[in-house]
């Protein structure tokens, strides 16, 4: 029978296919940021997979190296007749160090900078626009709880600590702590999405007087988003910065319940959970291969510092990267807490041990939270008060027993991070700590003058190195002076390698300025550092400190005769082509303004350009 004459419905009259239509949307969203991402893997394409980038992101691919489980490898000797280093500027080079500075433009307040951003911009826009369009979304709100679903896997992807992402694709130093900005941004979309989903349905059953929590589907859709509510309630930055124990147990017992509780609310909900758990189920796998049982001494330092020395560690291990720690003592042994390593694998480090052997790991903890108060207070326990376990190994080691501290089994978890740049790879390096941000950049600091020293088979082009440290006492300074000494006795001994250290320290409470102890070409100065500042006399030998706000009072140039001979404090430099690298370490504040001022020298200042341009590591600390 022929269909002519029959009346046609137009397409606005026909209901919404909201099961067969919205689907679609969902590979949409997903071709969006997969496709964005696949960009973002192919620029950094050279940074990963280059030769050095790929040994580099070997190392600690399957944890820290322990004495007795690998062969140690011997210390490399000094390297006596270095080839002469010829250093070439190249033009290409500077202009994508310029053009890409502009990224790390950051506004006062925004913890993102400009580049972050554009990335959680371009993320709404991906999201919104799979929402809304083409949707009546006040009659079929579906649309939004597809979205929702859909925005699972990134979350997951960019909140494991090994995932395929950061462990294949990005290179060294592009790990975790750097890209969970985006798996709180898209974990907040999530949020959005669903509550738009589920206002709205809500507000239709109420208009309509349907009930809402008779129904198994409506039931279950309202205990998903009740565990979605309590998870980005207690997500948020004062909870995880004061309570953060309190954020990981309810984080663990939460995502559970709301992939549960979403499987019963739609049938459209499992495809999108598999992705998640194979990301979670990965990260599981690759850490239990970096678990690590060691025993360490734990050294009390005034001011609350906690060193721990771990000797029988020797590699697996990048200068700059962190570990998670968990300590075996209290109550407290089921938390794990990231850690930076203070110093370089024992084959290339400066440092060593007090009985003169090689030192291991060494980590620093600072005494600010419920955990590592705890820790400084086991350590700082009298021997009389020792349990029976610890007079049993004093007495079995009577040797170790007369080192200060405590000794203590712990669970290293890691490698993880590192810096983005290569030190070495740069004319001049500027390292500026703020408070227990100079555990990295110490940690860099004794690579790069390892290397210096040593019979390296990379090309060192570094002449000028310069660590600053802003810190509240003077009292501080004793927690890493030592190491600052020997690093400092190391230069000094390649002074063939017409290497140039400068150590400043910046105090700003006025207490015991006699209490510091000598260090080699270090200057301690009560000041308000300014990175900008520091920044611009590096780039302009001429330029007369004490501008850009630097206000310095010297109060101690902590010298040896020798140095007072050469002048440490005064030398001039002329600055080369070979660029420079600026590593920041601190709280966000001194993030943002390091990050700042790294663009105003390459964008505004002709000195930073002809320099080679100013490349930028940070590593934020959060207090």
């Amino acid at each position: 029978m022929s269909d002519v004459g029959k009346p046609v419905i137009p397409e606005v009259l026909l209901p919404y296919e909201s099961y067969t239509l919205d689907p679609k949307w969902q590979i949409r969203f997903t071709a969006m940021w997969c496709a964005a991402l696949g960009l973002f893997v192919l620029l950094a394409i050279p940074h990963a997979f280059g030769l050095r980038s790929i040994r580099e992101s070997a190392v600690g691919w399957l944890g820290i190296r322990l004495r007795g489980l690998y062969e140690e490898v011997p210390q490399e000797e000094k390297q006596e007749n270095a080839a002469p280093r010829v250093w070439r500027g190249n033009a290409l080079v500077t202009m994508g160090r310029v053009l890409g500075c502009v990224r790390l433009w950051s506004l006062p307040g925004i913890p993102l900078n400009v580049g972050q951003m554009l990335i959680v911009a371009g993320y709404a826009v991906f999201a919104l626009v799979c929402i809304v369009k083409d949707v009546p979304l006040m009659t079929s709100p579906n649309r939004a709880g597809f979205i929702a679903l859909a925005q699972l896997p990134p979350v997951f992807l960019f909140a494991s600590k090994n995932s395929p992402l950061t462990a294949l694709l990005l290179g060294p130093g592009v790990d975790y702590t750097k890209l969970n900005y985006i798996h709180r941004w898209a974990g907040r979309g999530l949020f959005l999405a669903a509550a738009v989903h589920a206002t709205i349905w809500i507000n239709n059953h109420i208009v309509f007087d349907l009930p809402i929590l008779t129904q198994q589907k409506e039931g279950s859709g309202v205990g998903a988003f009740g565990a979605l509510c309590v998870l980005v309630l207690t997500s948020v930055a004062p909870i995880r910065r004061y309570c953060y124990s309190l954020f990981l147990v309810v984080h663990y017992l939460t995502f559970p319940a709301f992939f549960i509780t979403i499987c019963y609310h739609t049938t459209y909900a499992p495809p999108w959970i598999f992705p998640p758990l194979a990301f979670y189920a990965f990260d599981l796998l690759l850490r239990i291969f970096k678990w690590r049982v060691v025993v360490a001494r734990i050294e009390p330092r005034d001011g609350g510092m906690s060193l721990i020395h771990i000797p029988d560690a020797l590699q697996g291990w990048r200068a700059g990267q962190h570990v998670q720690v968990r300590a075996m003592i209290g109550a407290r042994a089921w938390e794990s807490h990231p850690l930076s390593v203070c110093c370089a694998p024992p084959n290339v480090s400066c440092l060593r041990a007090p009985d003169g052997g090689r030192l291991g790991m060494l980590l620093a903890a600072r005494a600010c939270g419920d955990w590592s108060r705890s820790l400084y207070d086991f350590a700082s326990t009298p021997e009389e008060e020792m349990d029976v376990v610890d007079a049993a190994a004093a007495k079995a080691h009577p040797c170790e027993a007369l080192l200060p501290g405590r000794e203590a089994h712990l669970i290293l978890e890691g490698p993880y991070g590192g810096p983005t740049l290569r030190s070495a790879d740069y004319e001049t390096v500027l390292l500026f700590a703020g408070g227990s941000g100079a555990t990295f950049t110490l940690a860099v600091l004794d690579e790069l003058v390892g290397l210096l020293s040593s019979s390296s088979p990379d090309p060192v082009k570094t002449r000028r190195i310069e660590w600053h440290w802003a810190v509240r006492s003077f009292g501080a300074i004793l927690w890493f002076a030592p190491y600052l000494q020997q690093i400092a006795s190391r230069a000094h001994q390649c002074g063939n390698a017409n290497v140039e250290l400068r150590i400043k320290i910046f105090v700003t409470c006025l207490c015991d300025p006699e209490a510091i102890p000598p260090i080699r070409g270090c200057v301690v100065s009560e000041a308000k550092p300014s990175v900008s500042g520091v920044l611009r006399e590096l780039l302009d030998p001429d330029l007369v400190s004490g501008e850009e706000s630097l206000d310095v009072r010297e109060v101690a140039a902590v010298t040896s005769d020798q140095d007072a001979e050469k002048g440490v404090s005064a030398y001039a430099y002329v600055q080369g082509r070979d660029g420079v690298a600026v590593f920041a370490a601190g709280p966000g504040r001194l993030i943002r303004e390091a990050g700042n001022a790294v663009v105003r020298a390459n964008l505004l200042g002709a000195r930073g350009r002809r320099a080679g341009g100013v490349a930028f590591c940070a590593e934020e600390f959060i207090y």
